[in-house]
């Protein structure tokens, strides 16, 4: 039934559609801006997508100073709005009505009541509409069984919506895994609650690596075929005659193949291999050095992620190769660990994993160990309780098979039409119109699409009241306060001597 005290925006105009409509308008609307529209005994919603003025005065006007004279008799009433909506559906149940509207049927600005009814019964606030100031909540059951990606450009307030993100999550006692790659959320601290915290450094357990995987490591190269030959056997041999707990460190393990090792170049059989063997010795010995930040030995990784808390996997220090190997061992570990969990107990393990830099882990041109891993969990890891976030700032670099499993999106400013086709690929829910609506968002403002919210929102992303990286560094406050320093330490050297040449 009609309320007539509503708010009318304007009047439906020219030929109609059940998916999207146009309109005239009294006065300009703000894109983002949510419309009801009554008819059939129905109640519509819909998004204004797009807002055009125009003046018939000046349409074939192509001379400056005709279009000057014109302007002095051109008024208000000379011009007229035009805006485009997108239906998003009746609001009782959000399906898309069967028949359109009439030309000439009533637009209302929607009222607040079911705003707030579709947008703020979710369990994660991340912010508000762009266009009025209605809490944004996300499902929290469908952003993580059914994936997230974060995308936007440098600068943009990733960090911060993954930090909003982090928040919320604390308050639900969500057990979580940050794979931080630069040290943004190690020294996260909240002003509105504590986050349950708990720093994992990256190891991996060399003894229970595959032969293939730790020659890998060892950075043996992989069309060195005699070189893994002869490392896989002498593996091979110490994991059947030896356990794990005869091992304290990962390097009495390491020493343990190189005396494997030593020892073949005495047997006839390896005459011809020595140097093959020598070479093989150099990169355990260089695997000693160069990675002992990252190698372990009685060392369970699943064990170090505490349930119920934000968990943060500092891999800051590690060379990208490193970051790559370390990202794929905990991800099959922890897709076994609860996949064991629910078919021992039957009652799921339920595990949030994000990937900052995930155009690096998961790329669309190239292999990587991680890719495996994480692109198993993207297509089955809702089944076992493991959803993921992809954070990327370059959309068109990341895996388009792993992204097309997220179907939850949200989106800041992205300029390159190259970024945007392929998020437009890989989600179904980014209109023609919405995909406009990215290159003129400010800092902090997104586009939220996906089963996480009812219908697409552009939003006010919050801002995070607290601690965390990733904020861009005040290049001239730093450099003013290092002068001022200069200057002081040079008043007192005067002082000290004197003020002599």
């Amino acid at each position: 039934m009609v309320t007539l005290d509503k708010e009318i925006l304007g009047y439906v105009v020219g030929e109609t559609a059940t998916t999207e409509l146009s309109f005239l308008s009294y006065n300009v609307p703000e894109v983002g801006e949510y419309v009801t529209i009554y008819y059939d005994g129905i109640e519509v919603l819909g998004m204004v997508e797009a807002v055009t003025q125009g003046c018939p005065v000046f349409e074939d006007v192509l001379n400056v100073k005709d279009l000057e004279k014109l302007k002095k008799f051109e008024d208000d009433d000379s011009y007229y709005i035009m805006g485009k909506i997108k239906v998003l559906g009746d609001v009782k149940n959000m399906q898309i009505p069967r028949i359109p509207p009439r030309p000439g049927t009533e637009v209302y600005k929607a009222e607040e009541r079911i705003l707030k009814k579709i947008f703020s019964n979710g369990h994660i606030e991340i912010g508000s509409l762009i266009s009025r100031d209605i809490p944004v909540c996300l499902d929290v059951d469908k952003l993580c069984s059914r994936h997230l990606a974060i995308l936007a450009i440098t600068g943009m307030g990733k960090s911060n919506t993954v930090s909003v993100l982090l928040e919320e999550l604390n308050k639900l006692n969500a057990t979580v895994l940050v794979f931080d790659m630069h040290r943004e959320y190690a020294d996260i601290k909240s002003e509105n609650t504590t986050i349950r915290k708990n720093i994992i450094k990256p190891k991996i357990n060399i003894y229970n690596m595959s032969y293939d995987y730790l020659m890998d490591l060892a950075g043996v190269d992989a069309q060195a075929t005699v070189q893994r030959a002869i490392g896989r056997k002498a593996i091979k041999k110490i994991n059947e005659n030896s356990k794990e707990h005869d091992f304290n460190t990962p390097e009495e393990f390491i020493d343990r193949i190189i005396r494997e090792l030593e020892g073949y170049m005495e047997y006839d059989e390896y005459k011809g291999k020595v140097d093959s063997i020598l070479t093989l010795i150099m990169r355990f010995e260089d695997m000693k050095i160069f990675k002992k930040k990252m190698i372990g030995i009685n060392y369970n990784p699943i064990a170090n992620i505490r349930e119920n808390y934000i968990n943060i996997l500092d891999i800051s220090e590690l060379d990208e190769f490193s970051i790559d190997t370390v990202i794929s061992y905990f991800t099959k570990e922890i897709l076994n660990d609860r996949k064991l969990a629910l078919w021992n107990t039957k009652k799921p393990k339920p595990i949030f994993l994000i990937f900052e830099e995930a155009h690096l882990i998961v790329p669309d041109n190239r292999t990587t160990k991680s890719k495996g891993p994480i692109s198993k969990i993207a297509r089955e890891g809702r089944k076992f309780g493991v959803g993921i976030c992809l954070v990327s700032q370059r959309p068109k670099t990341l895996d388009q098979e792993s992204l097309s499993q997220c179907n939850n999106f949200i989106i800041s400013k992205l300029i390159e039409p190259s970024d945007q086709r392929h998020v437009q690929h890989a989600s179904e829910s980014l209109s023609e119109d919405l995909l406009k609506q990215l290159p003129g968002l400010n800092v902090g403002e997104a586009v939220i699409i996906g089963p996480s919210v009812k219908i697409p929102a552009i939003v006010k992303i919050k801002k995070f009241k607290g601690k965390y990286g990733g904020e861009d560094v005040k290049f001239g406050e730093l450099w003013k306060n290092q002068e001022d320093e200069y200057e002081s330490q040079s008043l007192e050297s005067d002082d000290m001597y004197g003020g002599l040449d």
